[in-house]
C-alpha cells in the first residue's frame, strides 16, 4: 500500500513523539487495515486512516520515563530520579489495591483450609472404611490433593 498525498509524516512523527518503534509499526499496520475495511480494494492509506488509529492509541512511555532514560544514557552511574521512584511506588500501590482486602496469602490460606475440610469430610463419610474400594479412593485422592495444593499455593509464589 502507498501513502496518500495528504499524509504528513513529519506531523505524525511530532504527534507520536512518545510512541515506541513497535507502537509506530502497529499504527502503520492498523492504518492500512482501516483503509482496507473502508474499501477492500484500497491501495492508498490516507491521513484520515492514520488519525483514526492514532486517536485510539495511547503511548506506553511517559515524558518522565523518556527523561529518565535519556539522563541515564548520559551518565549511567546516576540512580533513577526520585520522580521515577515515586511513579514506581504508585504502580505498586495500584497493584496492591487491585486485590482490595484479599491478599494472595489470605486466598491461599483460606483455600487450603477449605481443601482440608473437604478432605476430612470425604474421609469421614466413607461407607466402607476397610474395603479395597476405599483404599483405591484414598490412593486416588492424593494426586488430587497435591494438584489442589499447587493450584491454591501458586499465587503465594507468584506474588512474593
Amino acid at each position: 500500500m502507498t501513502l496518500g498525498n495528504d499524509v504528513d509524516l513529519k506531523r505524525i512523527a511530532e504527534e507520536t513523539e512518545l510512541f515506541t518503534g513497535a507502537e509506530l509499526e502497529g499504527l502503520c499496520r492498523e492504518a492500512g487495515i482501516v483503509a482496507l475495511r473502508e474499501d477492500i480494494s484500497a491501495t492508498v492509506v490516507c491521513d484520515c486512516h492514520f488519525q483514526t488509529v492514532k486517536d485510539s492509541l495511547k503511548p506506553a512511555l511517559t515524558r518522565e520515563e523518556v527523561d529518565s532514560y535519556s539522563s541515564f544514557m548520559k551518565n549511567p552511574s546516576l540512580r533513577p530520579s526520585t520522580q521515577s521512584e515515586v511513579s514506581a511506588k504508585q504502580d505498586s500501590k495500584r497493584t496492591r489495591n487491585l486485590w482490595g482486602p484479599f491478599s494472595p496469602v489470605k486466598i491461599g490460606f483460606v483455600s487450603f483450609l477449605l481443601l482440608a475440610a473437604a478432605k476430612y469430610f470425604l474421609m469421614r463419610t466413607d461407607p466402607a472404611p476397610f474395603g479395597l474400594a476405599t483404599y483405591l479412593k484414598k490412593l486416588l485422592k492424593w494426586p488430587l490433593l497435591i494438584v489442589s495444593l499447587i493450584v491454591f499455593l501458586l499465587p503465594l509464589f507468584i506474588f512474593f
